[in-house]
Protein backbone atom coordinates (compact mmCIF):
# COMPACT_ATOMS: atom_id res chain seq x y z
CA UNK A 1 0.00 0.00 0.00
CA UNK A 2 1.16 3.58 -0.61
CA UNK A 3 2.26 5.21 2.64
CA UNK A 4 4.39 8.05 1.31
CA UNK A 5 2.68 11.13 2.80
CA UNK A 6 3.60 13.29 -0.22
CA UNK A 7 1.87 10.90 -2.61
CA UNK A 8 -1.17 10.60 -0.36
CA UNK A 9 -1.37 14.38 -0.07
CA UNK A 10 -1.09 14.70 -3.86
CA UNK A 11 -3.88 12.16 -4.40
CA UNK A 12 -5.99 13.99 -1.84
CA UNK A 13 -5.47 17.28 -3.68
CA UNK A 14 -6.21 16.02 -7.19
CA UNK A 15 -9.19 13.83 -6.28
CA UNK A 16 -12.52 15.44 -7.20
CA UNK A 17 -14.10 16.90 -4.10
CA UNK A 18 -17.53 15.99 -2.86
CA UNK A 19 -20.23 18.60 -2.40
CA UNK A 20 -19.37 21.40 0.08
CA UNK A 21 -21.84 19.87 2.53
CA UNK A 22 -20.09 16.49 2.50
CA UNK A 23 -16.62 18.05 2.66
CA UNK A 24 -17.70 20.01 5.73
CA UNK A 25 -18.88 16.80 7.42
CA UNK A 26 -15.54 15.18 6.56
CA UNK A 27 -13.59 18.13 7.94
CA UNK A 28 -15.51 18.18 11.23
CA UNK A 29 -15.05 14.42 11.65
CA UNK A 30 -11.30 14.64 11.10
CA UNK A 31 -11.01 17.62 13.45
CA UNK A 32 -12.77 15.59 16.16
CA UNK A 33 -10.57 12.52 15.45
CA UNK A 34 -13.52 10.41 14.38
CA UNK A 35 -12.31 7.61 12.09
CA UNK A 36 -13.81 7.93 8.62
CA UNK A 37 -13.08 6.30 5.30
CA UNK A 38 -9.77 7.33 3.71
CA UNK A 39 -9.87 9.34 0.50
CA UNK A 40 -8.37 6.64 -1.74
CA UNK A 41 -10.72 4.04 -0.28
CA UNK A 42 -13.57 6.47 -0.83
CA UNK A 43 -12.62 6.79 -4.50
CA UNK A 44 -12.65 3.01 -4.91
CA UNK A 45 -16.01 2.83 -3.14
CA UNK A 46 -17.49 5.40 -5.51
CA UNK A 47 -16.18 3.50 -8.54
CA UNK A 48 -17.55 0.16 -7.33
CA UNK A 49 -20.95 1.70 -6.58
CA UNK A 50 -21.18 3.18 -10.08
CA UNK A 51 -20.34 -0.24 -11.56
CA UNK A 52 -22.57 -2.25 -9.22
CA UNK A 53 -25.56 0.14 -9.27
CA UNK A 54 -27.11 -1.21 -6.04
CA UNK A 55 -30.70 -0.50 -5.04
CA UNK A 56 -30.39 -1.45 -1.38
CA UNK A 57 -27.27 -1.00 0.79
CA UNK A 58 -26.43 -2.26 4.27
CA UNK A 59 -23.66 -0.54 6.22
CA UNK A 60 -22.17 -2.09 9.35
CA UNK A 61 -20.45 0.73 11.23
CA UNK A 62 -22.07 4.10 10.58
CA UNK A 63 -19.96 6.32 12.88
CA UNK A 64 -21.13 9.87 12.04
CA UNK A 65 -22.75 8.96 8.71
CA UNK A 66 -20.00 10.14 6.38
CA UNK A 67 -19.57 6.93 4.36
CA UNK A 68 -23.35 6.44 4.27
CA UNK A 69 -23.73 9.84 2.65
CA UNK A 70 -20.96 9.02 0.15
CA UNK A 71 -22.80 5.83 -0.82
CA UNK A 72 -26.12 7.64 -1.15
CA UNK A 73 -24.59 10.38 -3.29
CA UNK A 74 -23.02 7.83 -5.64
CA UNK A 75 -25.99 5.52 -6.13
CA UNK A 76 -29.77 5.53 -6.31
CA UNK A 77 -29.98 3.12 -3.39
CA UNK A 78 -31.62 3.32 0.00
CA UNK A 79 -29.44 2.41 2.97
CA UNK A 80 -29.77 0.78 6.37
CA UNK A 81 -26.76 1.69 8.49
CA UNK A 82 -25.96 0.22 11.91
CA UNK A 83 -24.22 2.04 14.76
CA UNK A 84 -23.81 0.92 18.37
CA UNK A 85 -22.84 4.22 20.03
CA UNK A 86 -25.89 6.44 20.83
CA UNK A 87 -23.99 9.73 20.52
CA UNK A 88 -22.76 8.77 17.06
CA UNK A 89 -26.23 7.66 16.01
CA UNK A 90 -27.50 11.12 16.87
CA UNK A 91 -24.67 12.82 14.99
CA UNK A 92 -25.12 10.53 11.98
CA UNK A 93 -28.82 11.36 11.77
CA UNK A 94 -28.03 15.07 11.95
CA UNK A 95 -25.37 14.79 9.24
CA UNK A 96 -27.60 12.75 6.94
CA UNK A 97 -30.37 15.30 7.38
CA UNK A 98 -27.87 18.11 6.74
CA UNK A 99 -27.01 16.39 3.46
CA UNK A 100 -30.75 16.09 2.58
CA UNK A 101 -30.53 12.29 2.47
CA UNK A 102 -32.78 11.40 5.41
CA UNK A 103 -35.59 9.98 3.21
CA UNK A 104 -33.23 7.31 1.84
CA UNK A 105 -31.42 6.41 5.06
CA UNK A 106 -32.39 4.41 8.12
CA UNK A 107 -29.86 4.69 10.96
CA UNK A 108 -30.35 1.73 13.30
CA UNK A 109 -28.93 1.90 16.81
CA UNK A 110 -27.79 -1.40 18.28
CA UNK A 111 -25.31 -4.24 18.37
CA UNK A 112 -24.50 -5.25 14.80
CA UNK A 113 -24.91 -8.97 15.42
CA UNK A 114 -28.35 -8.50 16.94
CA UNK A 115 -29.47 -6.17 14.15
CA UNK A 116 -28.21 -8.58 11.48
CA UNK A 117 -30.24 -11.40 13.04
CA UNK A 118 -33.36 -9.21 12.96
CA UNK A 119 -32.77 -8.34 9.31
CA UNK A 120 -32.47 -12.03 8.44
CA UNK A 121 -35.73 -12.81 10.26
CA UNK A 122 -37.37 -9.97 8.31
CA UNK A 123 -36.17 -11.60 5.04
CA UNK A 124 -34.19 -8.50 4.07
CA UNK A 125 -31.72 -8.72 1.17
CA UNK A 126 -29.07 -6.24 0.00
CA UNK A 127 -27.18 -5.66 -3.26
CA UNK A 128 -24.23 -4.09 -1.46
CA UNK A 129 -22.89 -4.53 2.08
CA UNK A 130 -20.24 -2.16 3.43
CA UNK A 131 -18.33 -3.38 6.49
CA UNK A 132 -16.39 -0.86 8.56
CA UNK A 133 -16.93 -1.68 12.23
CA UNK A 134 -15.20 -3.82 14.88
CA UNK A 135 -12.60 -5.70 12.85
CA UNK A 136 -12.44 -8.69 15.22
CA UNK A 137 -16.16 -9.26 14.57
CA UNK A 138 -16.01 -9.43 10.76
CA UNK A 139 -15.55 -13.20 10.86
CA UNK A 140 -18.39 -13.59 13.38
CA UNK A 141 -20.78 -11.60 11.20
CA UNK A 142 -19.79 -13.27 7.93
CA UNK A 143 -22.45 -16.05 7.88
CA UNK A 144 -25.19 -13.48 8.55
CA UNK A 145 -23.77 -11.06 5.98
CA UNK A 146 -23.76 -13.82 3.36
CA UNK A 147 -27.36 -14.69 4.25
CA UNK A 148 -28.36 -11.06 3.62
CA UNK A 149 -26.53 -10.75 0.30
CA UNK A 150 -28.57 -10.84 -2.91
CA UNK A 151 -27.51 -12.85 -5.95
CA UNK A 152 -24.60 -11.01 -7.62
CA UNK A 153 -24.42 -8.74 -4.56
CA UNK A 154 -21.12 -7.39 -3.27
CA UNK A 155 -19.42 -7.12 0.13
CA UNK A 156 -16.95 -4.24 0.60
CA UNK A 157 -14.77 -4.96 3.67
CA UNK A 158 -12.65 -1.99 4.76
CA UNK A 159 -9.51 -1.88 6.93
CA UNK A 160 -8.54 -5.48 6.19
CA UNK A 161 -4.77 -4.92 6.18
CA UNK A 162 -4.77 -2.67 9.25
CA UNK A 163 -2.17 -0.23 7.84
CA UNK A 164 0.14 -3.17 7.13
CA UNK A 165 0.04 -4.59 10.67
CA UNK A 166 -1.59 -7.74 9.33
CA UNK A 167 1.71 -8.71 7.70
CA UNK A 168 3.57 -8.64 11.00
CA UNK A 169 4.25 -11.72 13.09
CA UNK A 170 1.78 -12.17 15.94
CA UNK A 171 4.77 -11.79 18.28
CA UNK A 172 5.27 -8.23 17.04
CA UNK A 173 1.65 -7.22 17.66
CA UNK A 174 0.56 -5.54 20.88
CA UNK A 175 -1.28 -7.91 23.20
CA UNK A 176 -4.55 -5.97 22.94
CA UNK A 177 -4.45 -6.24 19.11
CA UNK A 178 -3.61 -9.95 18.85
CA UNK A 179 -7.25 -11.06 18.63
CA UNK A 180 -7.98 -8.60 15.82
CA UNK A 181 -4.78 -9.67 14.03
CA UNK A 182 -5.70 -13.38 14.22
CA UNK A 183 -9.36 -13.00 13.32
CA UNK A 184 -8.73 -10.66 10.40
CA UNK A 185 -6.23 -13.12 8.92
CA UNK A 186 -8.85 -15.85 9.26
CA UNK A 187 -11.52 -13.60 7.72
CA UNK A 188 -9.39 -12.82 4.67
CA UNK A 189 -8.52 -16.49 4.18
CA UNK A 190 -12.17 -17.54 4.44
CA UNK A 191 -13.34 -15.00 1.88
CA UNK A 192 -10.56 -15.75 -0.59
CA UNK A 193 -11.39 -19.48 -0.40
CA UNK A 194 -15.18 -19.27 -0.14
CA UNK A 195 -16.85 -21.19 -2.98
CA UNK A 196 -19.90 -18.93 -2.80
CA UNK A 197 -17.89 -15.73 -3.29
CA UNK A 198 -15.34 -14.36 -5.71
CA UNK A 199 -12.98 -12.07 -3.78
CA UNK A 200 -10.16 -9.62 -4.49
CA UNK A 201 -7.95 -7.81 -1.99
CA UNK A 202 -6.51 -4.34 -2.63
CA UNK A 203 -3.74 -2.46 -0.82
CA UNK A 204 -5.77 0.74 -0.88
CA UNK A 205 -6.21 2.80 2.27
CA UNK A 206 -5.96 0.34 5.15
CA UNK A 207 -6.76 -2.56 2.83
CA UNK A 208 -10.00 -3.37 1.02
CA UNK A 209 -11.47 -6.80 0.33
CA UNK A 210 -14.17 -6.97 -2.35
CA UNK A 211 -16.33 -10.08 -2.49
CA UNK A 212 -19.02 -10.77 -5.09
CA UNK A 213 -21.74 -13.37 -4.70
CA UNK A 214 -21.27 -16.02 -7.39
CA UNK A 215 -25.02 -16.73 -7.50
Amino acid sequence: MITNPRILEYLDIISPLNSPTVEKIRSVAKTNYIPIIKRDTENLLKFVLRMQNPQKILEIGCAVGYSAIIMLENSNADIITIEKMPERVKEAKNNIKYANMEKRANVVEGDAGEVLEKLIKANEKFDFIFMDAAKAQYITWLPMVKALLKDNGMIFSDNCLQEGDLLESSFAIRKRDKTIHKRMREYIYLLLHDKDLESWIFSIGDGVLLSKNRR
